[in-house]
């Protein structure tokens, strides 16, 4: 089952926060913790990191973007082991 990756609470208050990049490639595998999109405000930038190991398979909030805390950015699948 796919994992949403979330916008945690990244204390940037009221700030408009935007979708600057993503750093992974739908299809890419990323290791939980692994930065896989970076936000913009205010001339500051914000990463989120991968909530568990897998394959990004969905982007739901392109380039530019506007998003809010509790959005869901993206989706992972996780990959299993045999």
């Amino acid at each position: 089952m796919a994992t949403p990756i979330r916008l945690p609470q990244i204390g940037a208050g009221s700030a408009e926060l935007s979708v600057s990049c993503w750093l992974v490639d739908i299809g890419e595998l990323v290791d939980k913790g692994d930065r896989v999109i970076e936000l913009l405000t205010a001339g500051m930038t914000f990463d989120v990191s991968a909530p568990v190991s897998g394959r990004l398979s969905r982007v739901d909030k392109p380039l530019d973007s506007p998003v809010t805390v509790g959005d869901i950015l993206g989706w992972i699948d996780p990959e299993t082991t045999a």
